[in-house]
């Protein structure tokens, strides 16, 4: 069954948007609405029926260039898929997405000039499982706040590629529905939890993972387990407290934690979370800095705060391979944690390509599918090594 679509091509070269009206009707019954800049794009996408779910966008046009249109889709809240068709160089087009996935959109991919029915068809497709998976996100984030459940902590292995051994597990949560439905972070953080509920919601995933970690441990195996810890928890009175009663009522050690602190949402006082962060390696537990190298803050918070791990964003490590910038900032990275006496650990890795590259730059600790998806506790459990595999679904 072909899904029908209305695609809403801005581009100031009438030749282009007539080549792109006429194979754009070749390939299915969709809609195709064409505006010469911007400003008319704006005024069509708010006027379309039905609704545009798949913008042609070029970004050196009059009035209101690519990047404004962007800006003004995010604003907008746009919520179908935006494909980039410039003559630009790749540089600027790459800035372009990056830029349209930070503002929260669905920059599926890119067509080159002069559109070729072939490329098209493949981007189309590629636009389509984006918009797939960007519908399944939200009908669980929306579900969520009444979807009965209980939270589990699933765990990604992370591994030594010199000899496969298991170094430590990543907590990541799930809720198991109440109907058997396994759903992901999405359902547990979503839009209905409030600052305020944070902690406890923190503490209760925390409380899972040690858990598990305590099993482990009475059979005999050490595992160092990272727990994600969202740092508006920071501000919550005797949080660092009820981290250091779990840990006494597991059995564990301190050193066996780490926290991945992420910069999503920091609190409004620098000084406080340096304070906070400095309390928590006082205490023993390992500070992860996690997604280093997509935000604006991260410098500073490394500059300033006791982090005992690097942990580079799959963002790097993915666009690596044919990035040159990426490639060097991740080779930067390493060396900067190794002369501060950190881990580094590269997540996201999911190709030998992608193994191979963070090895030579010296990456001690890998992430990714290609070694394992999240599992439950009892699967990442038997297994004290672990083979490289190219990417496999998670199923």
């Amino acid at each position: 069954m072909v899904t029908t679509h209305h695609f809403l091509i801005v581009d100031d070269d009438p030749i282009f948007t007539a080549v792109a009206e006429s194979v754009i009707r070749s390939t299915g019954p969709h809609h195709a609405s064409v505006a010469g800049d911007g400003r008319e794009g704006l005024e069509r996408l708010e006027a379309a029926v039905p609704p545009v779910d798949v913008v042609l966008l070029d970004l050196n046009m009059p009035s209101l260039d690519g990047l404004a249109y962007l800006r003004s889709l995010g604003e907008r809240g746009y919520r179908g898929a935006v494909i980039i068709s410039s003559g630009e160089s790749k540089e600027i087009i790459e800035a372009a997405r990056q830029m349209g996935r930070m503002l929260g959109l669905v920059v599926c991919g890119v067509l080159k000039k002069p559109l070729r029915r072939d490329a098209f068809l493949a981007e189309l497709a590629n636009c389509e499982a984006c918009l797939r998976g960007a519908a399944a996100l939200s009908q669980d984030a929306d579900a969520s706040a009444s979807t009965p459940g209980e939270i589990v902590p699933y765990f990604q292995p992370q591994i030594s590629p010199a000899d496969g051994r298991l170094v430590g597990l990543e907590a990541l949560v799930r809720l198991k529905a109440t109907d058997g439905r396994l759903l992901g972070p999405p359902s547990v953080f979503h839009h209905g939890v409030k600052d305020a509920d944070l902690p406890k919601l923190t503490l209760a995933i925390a409380d899972r993972a040690m858990a598990a970690a305590a099993h482990w441990r009475a059979a005999g195996h050490q595992r160092r387990i990272s727990i994600n810890l969202d740092a508006r928890t920071l501000d919550a009175p005797d949080f660092q407290a009820e981290l250091l009663q779990l840990v006494e009522k597991h059995g564990l050690e301190p050193r066996q934690v780490v926290f991945e602190l992420t910069e999503t949402a920091l609190p409004k006082s620098m000084t406080g979370l340096i304070e906070q962060l400095t309390r928590i390696r006082m205490a023993g537990f390992g500070l992860s800095l996690d997604d280093y190298g997509t935000g604006t803050a991260n410098y500073a918070l490394l500059r300033l705060c006791p982090f005992s791990e690097l942990k580079i964003d799959k963002s790097i490590v993915q666009s690596g391979i044919t990035d040159r910038v990426s490639r060097l900032f991740l080779q930067t990275a390493v060396a900067m944690a190794s002369d501060l006496g950190m881990e580094v650990v590269a997540e996201g890795v999911e190709t030998l390509d992608q193994l191979r590259m963070v090895e030579q730059a010296g990456v001690p600790v890998v992430q990714g599918f290609i070694y394992s998806p999240a599992v439950p506790a009892e699967v990442a459990f038997p297994t004290e090594t672990w083979t490289a595999e190219p990417l496999r679904s998670t199923g």
